[in-house]
């Protein structure tokens, strides 16, 4: 048979106290809650120092820690006051474990946030390409990382799913390689027939000139096709991560005016020879 509490049990609990007991339980709540402030500030300054932890993680990180040293003075002077602590041992487990359950993602992005923070494999201002979503990193905050990309965008990206999934760099080595493909027409029989060699140089040339190519790595004209009378090369070259498309436009139209009155075809966009070539004529 269950026995329920009455009030006679609460005054002979609080008969049964002594003095020292309540001195001491008070004395505990009072030491939790200045050590969780001193905690607070400590862990403060602990994540400041460490690189790549953002002031938002760094005082989200320093709440968790005051509040778990505040429960665990209130915890002490209930067990000073002669209290069974374990229906609120269990009550706190059970809480924990609805609170894990419930937060479960926010938890995952916090944890993946704080990798990302202290790694570093990115920063803001990179060129990235992250779960489908390429643009500039604007913000690594606790829960997302934010991309705007190149159409105006702004994509909010979960910290989980950056760092359970490949995710590209572009900014890292400092620049990225593109390359356009040209095709153009030779008369090998002319009376000043130019070498194969001097278009190369003269793409090369064209491609040096347009503002955003870098100079510090080569740019590299190659052979792609030798034919009787066409000349298909690749030429690749370096820029920005940022700056792709806009170089890459300029590249075409640049080496177009250079191979100025010759049959010829300049394409960022080459295609492929079909499977089957077409019947004839």
């Amino acid at each position: 048979m269950m026995r329920t509490a009455t009030a006679g049990d609460a005054a002979g609990f609080f008969a049964g106290l002594d003095t020292w007991s309540v001195l001491f339980a008070l004395i505990s709540v009072a030491a939790g809650i200045v050590l969780g402030v001193l905690a607070h500030r400590a862990t403060l300054r602990l994540c400041a120092r460490i690189p790549g932890v953002t002031p938002d993680t760094g005082r989200r990180i320093a709440r968790v820690v005051r509040l778990t040293v505040i429960v665990l003075g209130i915890g002490v002077g209930i067990a000073f006051l002669g209290a069974p602590i374990q229906p609120v041992l269990a009550v706190a487990v059970i809480v924990a474990v609805v609170a894990g359950l419930a937060l479960r993602g926010i938890s995952e992005n916090f944890a993946a946030g704080l990798v990302l923070q202290t790694r570093r494999p990115f920063k803001a201002g990179d060129v990235v390409d992250v779960a489908g979503y390429r643009g500039t990193v604007r913000e690594l905050t606790s829960r997302t990382v934010v991309v705007r990309t190149a159409d105006g965008r702004i994509a909010h990206i979960p910290n989980a799913d950056v760092i359970g999934n490949p995710f590209v760099n572009e900014s890292e080595a400092g620049g990225r390689r593109s390359e356009v493909e040209v095709r153009v027409a030779i008369d090998p029989h002319a009376a000043t027939a130019e070498t194969r060699e001097d278009v190369r140089d003269l793409i090369a040339a064209a491609c040096a000139a347009v503002d955003g190519v870098h100079r510090r790595e080569p740019i590299r004209v190659l052979s792609v096709a030798h034919e009787p009378h066409r000349y298909t090369v690749r030429a690749q070259f370096w820029h920005h991560a940022g700056d792709g498309s806009a170089v890459t436009a300029a590249v075409v139209d640049a080496v177009w005016a250079a191979l100025g009155d010759r049959e010829a075809i300049v394409t960022s966009d080459p295609q492929g020879p079909p499977l089957t070539p077409p019947p004839p004529v």
